[in-house]
This record gives C-alpha cells, sequence and structure tokens, in this order.
C-alpha cells in the first residue's frame, strides 16, 4: 500500500471507529490507538511515518487553538489561585518529578533529556472526558472551572520547558540562570503580546471576510499563523495560540452593546468546525502513535517491554498523587474553597480526588515524543526514542482508559454538595436572558435588538462569575439559532437550521 492510499484508508477509518466506540461504550482513545496497534503488527513496513518537526508544528496549533478558543477570559480571572498557579505549579513539579523518579528509579540510566520528555508528557492534561460525562451527577462548576485553568496554564509550562530542553540538546548544555530566566521571560512575555496581536488581527480580517465559509478559513489561519510567529522569534507556542485564541473569545460579543462580531451563520459553523478539527486531529494522532509502538517495541534497545510497563505504570501513579496534592490545596483557595463550604474534610479530600481523576493525559504528550528527532545534532541516533513512544503511549493510554471507564461512578461517590448548581445557573440566566429581550423588543425572540440585549444580559452574568463558560456559549448558541432561522437569504444558500 503507497503513501497515498493509507492516508485517504486512514481518514476514511476515523467516523467509523468513532462511531464503534460510541456503540460499545469504549473510550475513542482506546479504539483509535488499539487498531493502529493492530494495524502496525500487519507484515510490511508502515507507509507513513511522522515527521517530528510537523509533529510539533501541524498537529499541535490546532488542539491548543480549538481548547483555548472555548473559553474565556473571565475562567481565568474567576479561577486564577485554583486554576492558573496551582496548575503552573503542579506542572513545573510534574515534569521535575517524573524526570526524578525515572531517571533515578524507574528506568534508571535514561539520559536527564529523555527523562524531561517524559515530564512533560506527564505533566499535559486535558478535561475532556470530564466534560463528556453528561448529566446527574455533576460537580461545582467552580472545580471544573478550576481544571480548566489549569489545563491551560500546564500546557504553557510544559511546552515551554519543552522548548528549553530542545534548545539545550541543540547547543549541547543547559544555558545559565540569567540566560534562562531571560529566554522564558522573552517566550512567554512575547509570546502574548504577539498572540495578542494576532488575535486582534484576525479579527480585523474576519469582521471584513464576507461568507461563513471565507471567515471560518481564515480563522483556521490563527493557530498556525502564531506558530510561525513562535517558531521565527522563540516564542512559546502555547502561550502564543492561547494568547491569540482568547483574543478572539474575548471580542466575540461587544459587551457595550451586545452586538456580535461576526454573523449567526460563521458562529454557528465556526464552533462546530473547531469541535470537528480537534476531534479529527486527536484521533489521528492516537491513531499514529498505536501505528508507531510495534516499531518501537522493536527499538527498545536493552529495556525489557515489562520494564517500559512498569516505568508507564509508575509514572501515572506519580501523577496521580501529585494531582491530587494540587486539587487538594485548590480546594483551600476561593472560589473552590466557597464552592465545597458545605464539605467537610472528607468531602474535600472526595473532591480533590475527582479533580486529581478527571484530569486524565493528554493527546498532547504523545505529540512531544513523536516530535523527539531520530538522531541528535551530532548525528547520533536518539536509541531511547523507541522507549520513549511506547511508554509515554502507556500512560496516556492507560490514564484514558482507566480513568475514562470509571469517571462517573468516581464523581457519583463523591457526591459532592453543589453538584446541581448548573441546571439552577442556567435557569437563571435563561430567566434574566428572556426578561432583557422582552424589555427591548417585547415577544419577538428572533429580533436583533432584543437577541443583543440577551448578550448583553449574558455578557456580563459571565463577567460576574454569575454563570459559566459553556452556560454562556449553550445560550449564546440558541440566540444565534434563532436569527439564523429567521434568515431566510443568509449564506451559504441552504435551508436555515431549526433551533
Amino acid at each position: 500500500m503507497g503513501a497515498v492510499e493509507f492516508v485517504a484508508l486512514l481518514l476514511a477509518g476515523i467516523g467509523p471507529l468513532l462511531a464503534l466506540s460510541h456503540l460499545l461504550g469504549v473510550p475513542a482513545t482506546v479504539v483509535l490507538f488499539g487498531t493502529g496497534l493492530a494495524v502496525g503488527f500487519l507484515p510490511g513496513d508502515v507507509p507513513v511515518k511522522v515527521d517530528p518537526d510537523l509533529a510539533i508544528w501541524l498537529f499541535l496549533p490546532p488542539v491548543i487553538y480549538a481548547a483555548a478558543v472555548r473559553i474565556t477570559p473571565h475562567l481565568l480571572r474567576h479561577a486564577l489561585l485554583p486554576g492558573v498557579a496551582v496548575g503552573g505549579g503542579l506542572a513545573l513539579a510534574t515534569v521535575l518529578g517524573v524526570a526524578a523518579a525515572v531517571h533515578f528509579l524507574l528506568l534508571p540510566g535514561l539520559p536527564p533529556a529523555a527523562a524531561l520528555v517524559l515530564g512533560v508528557v506527564a505533566a499535559l492534561f486535558d478535561t475532556r472526558l470530564f466534560q463528556e460525562v453528561k448529566g446527574v451527577p455533576r460537580v461545582p462548576r467552580a472545580l471544573a472551572d478550576a481544571l480548566k485553568a489549569r489545563e491551560m496554564a500546564s500546557r504553557v509550562v510544559a511546552l515551554t520547558a519543552l522548548a528549553i530542553i530542545a534548545s539545550s540538546v541543540r547547543e549541547g548544555a543547559p544555558p545559565g540562570i540569567g540566560e534562562g530566566a531571560l529566554h522564558v521571560a522573552w517566550a512567554l512575555l512575547g509570546g502574548s503580546a504577539v498572540g495578542l496581536g494576532i488575535g486582534r488581527a484576525v479579527l480585523w480580517l474576519r469582521d471584513r471576510a464576507g461568507p461563513a465559509p471565507v471567515e471560518i478559513a481564515v480563522s483556521l489561519a490563527t493557530p498556525y499563523l502564531g506558530a510561525l510567529a513562535a517558531r521565527s522569534l522563540g516564542l512559546s507556542l502555547a502561550v502564543t495560540v492561547i494568547a491569540a485564541a482568547l483574543a478572539v473569545s474575548a471580542a466575540r460579543v461587544d459587551t457595550r452593546t451586545g452586538e456580535a462580531r461576526s454573523s449567526a451563520e460563521a458562529r454557528i459553523s465556526g464552533m462546530a468546525f473547531w469541535e470537528e478539527a480537534s476531534l479529527l486531529v486527536s484521533s489521528i494522532l492516537f491513531l499514529l502513535a498505536g501505528l508507531a509502538v510495534p516499531d518501537a517495541l522493536g527499538d527498545l534497545g536493552g529495556w525489557s517491554p515489562a520494564t517500559a510497563v512498569a516505568a508507564a505504570a509508575g509514572i501515572l501513579l506519580l501523577v496521580l498523587l501529585l494531582s491530587w496534592l494540587g486539587s487538594a490545596l485548590s480546594t483551600r483557595l476561593p472560589p473552590v474553597r466557597e464552592a465545597l463550604a458545605g464539605e467537610d474534610t472528607a468531602g474535600r479530600a472526595a473532591a480533590a480526588g475527582v479533580m486529581a481523576w478527571a484530569s486524565t493525559r493528554s493527546v498532547l504528550g504523545l505529540v512531544v515524543v513523536l516530535s523527539v528527532p531520530t538522531a541528535w545534532p551530532d548525528g547520533t541516533p536518539v536509541v531511547e526514542r523507541g522507549l520513549l513512544l511506547v511508554v509515554a503511549a502507556l500512560v496516556v493510554l492507560g490514564s484514558v482508559g482507566v480513568q475514562g471507564f470509571t469517571l462517573r461512578r468516581a464523581i457519583r461517590a463523591a457526591a459532592l454538595q453543589g453538584s446541581g448548581d448548573a441546571k439552577g445557573e442556567e435557569a437563571r440566566a435563561r430567566g434574566a436572558a428572556t426578561e432583557a429581550r422582552e424589555r427591548a423588543t417585547g415577544e419577538d425572540d428572533a429580533h436583533s435588538e432584543g437577541i443583543a440585549a440577551e448578550r448583553r444580559v449574558l455578557v456580563e452574568m459571565r463577567e460576574g462569575d454569575e454563570i459559566g463558560d459553556e452556560t454562556l456559549h449553550n445560550l449564546l448558541r440558541e440566540g444565534d439559532l434563532r436569527k439564523r432561522a429567521a434568515e431566510g437569504d443568509a449564506e451559504p444558500g441552504a435551508a436555515p437550521p431549526r433551533p
């Protein structure tokens, strides 16, 4: 099979595999990785191998952007202490703690740079499975917001650490303390400034782009512009892309007038596009990781498969312990502390357990390992690459598999007070939005002024932390659907969707 046929088969198989995972009630990650693994064991060479540079610069930007553009800056502001601060500290502790455990205990003799790469893999997590647990029971929103903020902070710290590791390997020695501090400051502060500038420029262009498909095509440029800027200027990729995404998210609605920046069609289609893009890229990565494991197993060097399995288990246990400690600290900080005011010591410990168990290791960890070059700058082969891929794949797959299968039961067992706040929050927001619309336009629920009044109230409630991002997005989307349904001639010519 040639490379073209293989890529076509890969893309054609993602949808059926995702459907199969849904029918079986098995996490899609397990099905995708298992399929790639099975294909990798088939006779013959793999037609496609992932280029290390492509792994970072092609796959990472859209995954980071898709997650960040769905949150508002208000979430990071309200969850500053339990989310951003704890998340950053926890990510750094995880990188260093896992690297030390790997180098001295789990895989003694592994070079420090390779051990640090596994630390970066372990520090990256996402809350996708947590968000997918629908219905009752739920958890207080403050916990979910803190987790989402921690996810963003962990990506900034871990990927910045990865860039420093890569730079040290290229130059043959780690930078001095002063030079390292300046490098980190430039990567973070410069990345924030450049990312905000890219976000604003893209918004300006999107305002003038015309039809929804063109506007979405412009939005696709955002993460890659951030990646290009980060690569050429030595900035943090994560910070640059996240800053651009937050600039877009923050300007989605004019807080003074309630007017949206783009058409209802573009907003509805754009949200669906980025959800689909994130799903497809993540699926491709799990398939490619599974596909690469058989070769990696044959390239373990002096390490046995049993040693790799034991190392992955040890890393996962250490990560869960560190995550629980960080979550326990989060429960002592506002606003999580206030959300758990009715809980005793055991209840707070259970809440910390839910937060730790919901933090599944991210597909970005696989990107990190796939980005490891096959040879050092002097041409010497990176003999640890196969081991790194096997251990990282086991860590991510083990986390998603074990925690994914048991997360719903863990949330039920915790039985946290205030778990039903989301429904009451949405009801209050819906009532306030309806009242604002009726004051503006009477009973007409699709009038532009009425929908603008709704948006203004909803954004004000989010600024005051009366509602969360999910409630905000859901109710804004309902308004977009009503507006789009009233636009019989809206682009692109298909019949308007019905709310």
